[in-house]
């Protein structure tokens, strides 16, 4: 990663509509680690290793964006970056002197697999393909490194059609700051490359995987990966996005609308039949009597320096602070319109939950899809169902009790907030090891 930037940033210049499409419908995920989503999981999310405020994550990705559609530079996005530093602190990375670095990392990873991306999608359109269906691999398309990888090298000026599975895992960019590119060509461009290089064949070969095992740093396990391609980044960005698809690593099933599907082998939520810990405040108590509460409960407190990142059990970050409580649509909007000892048991369904869940969902104001989690907890003492919901937009708290006279039941109540992937879910008692 000695490579001169300058040269690379300047043909960041080009602007087209799909690189920024692409880059637009990504959903914003905290993260402590770059490995925490796999493969095309990147298609659809933008992470930034080590960064879990949300405010933080919401300004970079602000100014990627403009990166994107303005062609700005890495020096541009520098200034960006030390303004968000400035106003929230380090963010991640072993100290400051790891700025230049981190900076050119987050700066080109976005930027360069967005824009293969977007060409991804130019390539693939039925006009293009019909008279350029050959695809050549064209090694330093960007820039000539310093240290070439021998294996980029190798294939440079490879040609395969389109559909050829080798591009599935060897479609650029293949590794961190690679700067190599794809050209597409017609018939008669592909026999004219071949015959400039002694080739009789009009398309080639494709080359071997030659897997190789390399130790995932996260899990310990040995993923196997192939040569000449870092780890990490062995498929095809942009890949599900064009498709229309949603990666395997995030795609999870929306029920239909109103439709309470359940999975049958999942237990009743009463089975877990646990009291609340929980202790109602004393009548008439002042809303920022329930925010202190609230917050005392994860250890944070209110001001500037309050705020606390809290670990769910499934190793999922919240951050904790009394802006959860100014948000337009969070719980200091709500708490006034309910008893306020509903939104401590739902703040306890975040603490101490029986279900964590996470699934794709519409944003009722924007329509576009975000990602949620959601913490349930049954209270066995009042036969409820305390849900506390999160996700970028903010939070959200909801209490469902068993209505007396009229056969409500708030596990059928509960029922359609069971769907997605489960991230964790608590021992039953009694149950075998």
């Amino acid at each position: 990663m000695t490579d001169d930037p300058r040269s690379f940033a300047d043909d960041f210049n080009v602007v087209f509509k799909e690189q920024a499409d692409f880059f637009r419908q990504k959903v914003s995920l905290p993260s402590k680690s770059w490995r925490e989503l796999t493969g095309n999981a990147h298609d659809r999310a933008f992470v930034v290793a080590g960064v879990e405020k949300e405010a933080v994550l919401t300004e970079l990705r602000a100014a990627i964006d403009k990166a994107i559609a303005r062609g700005t530079t890495l020096e541009e996005f520098r200034k960006d970056f030390d303004r968000t530093v400035a106003k929230h602190g380090w963010i991640g990375g072993a100290g400051e002197n790891n700025t230049a670095w981190r900076t050119r990392v987050i700066y080109e990873t976005n930027i360069r697999t967005s824009r293969m991306a977007g060409r991804l999608k130019q390539l693939r359109d039925p006009d293009v393909l019909a008279l350029r269906p050959y695809w050549m691999y064209r090694h330093a398309d960007l820039r000539q490194p310093l240290k070439p990888r021998e294996e980029h090298a190798d294939w440079d000026g490879l040609v395969l059609l389109h559909d050829d599975p080798w591009w599935k895992t060897h479609f650029p960019p293949n590794g961190w700051l690679c700067s190599c590119g794809i050209r597409p060509l017609s018939r008669r461009e592909a026999t004219r490359e071949q015959e400039k290089r002694g080739k009789a064949s009009m398309i080639d070969d494709a080359p071997p995987l030659n897997l190789h095992g390399v130790v995932d740093p996260k899990t310990g396990e040995t993923v196997m990966v192939p040569s000449g391609i870092d780890f990490g980044w062995d498929h095809m960005p942009g890949d599900s996005w064009e498709r229309g698809l949603v990666p395997p690593e995030l795609q999870r099933p929306l029920p239909a609308a109103g439709e309470a599907a359940p999975d049958v082998s999942l237990p009743p939520l009463s089975d877990y039949g646990r009291a609340s810990a929980v202790r109602d405040l004393p009548a008439g108590s002042a809303i920022g009597t329930y925010v202190d509460a609230v917050l005392g409960m994860f250890g944070a407190g209110r001001g500037e320096n309050g705020a606390s990142v809290y670990r769910d059990e499934a190793g999922g970050a919240v951050v904790i602070s009394e802006a959860m409580f100014q948000a337009s649509d969070g719980l200091g909007k709500a708490i006034k319109r309910t008893v306020g000892g509903d939104y401590l048991r739902a703040a306890e369904a975040l603490k101490d939950p029986d279900e964590i869940w996470v699934d794709w969902e519409t944003d009722e104001r924007t329509s576009r899809p975000v990602l949620r989690r959601r913490y349930i907890r049954y209270d066995g003492d009042r036969s409820s169902v305390a849900v506390f919901t999160w996700g970028q937009n903010g939070w959200e708290a909801e209490n469902l009790f068993a209505a007396s006279g009229d056969g409500a039941d708030p596990e059928r109540q509960a029922a359609w907030l069971r769907h997605g992937a489960m991230l964790y879910r608590r021992k039953l008692a009694g149950a075998a090891s």
